[in-house]
């Protein structure tokens, strides 16, 4: 898995005519502003709502504060999430195993929906480490693995996160999700070769068990970013479970974790 890699978008013309010159204007369209609302159930239930920018407007994501952010378990009552910091809303309620989730957001008069259902933990089994090989693009540390033991009999989907403890935020550029479409009822062993560790690190591996409108989510985003189609400007979509056009996703995960110390 690739880290993100920006995009950067070259328009040229080259008009090459023997004694004159033409002027060729070119109309390019702004694109409107979309919601783009980033929720998740797991430990705690979280949601972020902010506003995409026009292409010719890059990095600019105002935050959607102000919203009315409910999330419903199955036909139980609705949970009101509260706004923690503009654009981001909170519910410390950890997420159960099996059931069903319906997000509600209110902003500007508009209403955006989406439902996910809280996938079954698979947990890790053990951990191991392996000096790096020399083929490489760095050496002289150790590679991380996490093994498990995949259900037989059911899809599962599966992300894979590894980072220093002091420093987590590398991981959140790689998306180093997997499905068991091969491997179904078997042991699996998965190497996080996108960074080397040290003696004495301490190492965090976490193993996030999917939904699958999660999964596809982040398979086709690290499809966009892998091709170079997601820069500074208002990305290409994603596939998505919300309604009325957001950006964005309702993602279930459970978790689970393993510490482990770099030694020889």
């Amino acid at each position: 898995m690739k880290p993100i890699k920006k995009l950067t978008v070259i328009f040229s013309l080259i008009v090459l005519i023997s004694a004159c010159q033409d002027v060729i204007e070119i109309d390019l369209d702004s694109i409107d502003p979309k919601w783009v609302i980033d929720a998740t159930v797991s430990d705690s239930i979280v949601v972020k709502v902010s506003k995409s920018t026009d292409y010719f407007e890059p990095g600019n994501y105002l935050p959607g504060s102000g919203a009315v952010v409910t999330v419903t378990e199955n036909s139980g009552n609705p949970l009101l999430l509260e706004e923690t910091s503009p654009g981001t809303y909170i519910k410390n309620s950890m997420g159960m195993e099996g059931v069903g989730y319906i997000l509600n957001v209110e902003i500007e008069g508009e209403n955006y929906t989406g439902s996910v259902e809280m996938p079954h933990k698979v947990g890790i089994d053990s951990t191991s480490t392996e000096p790096t090989p020399d083929y490489m693009e760095f050496s002289g540390g150790y590679l991380v693995s996490a093994h498990l033991s995949d259900p037989a009999a059911t899809k599962n989907y599966y992300r894979l996160k590894v980072s220093e403890m002091n420093d987590s935020t590398n991981q959140e550029k790689v998306l180093y999700v997997f499905d068991d479409a091969f491997v179904d009822g078997n042991k699996i062993s998965m190497q996080w070769d996108n960074e080397q560790f040290f003696e004495q690190d301490t190492v965090v591996i976490e193993l996030q068990t999917l939904a699958k409108s999660t999964y596809d989510y982040y398979r086709t985003l690290s499809s966009l970013f892998e091709d170079g189609m997601i820069g500074n400007a208002s990305p290409s979509n994603p596939i998505t479970n919300l309604s009325n056009g957001a950006l964005g996703y309702f993602g279930a995960y459970t978790v689970s974790r393993d510490t482990l110390i770099i030694s020889k």
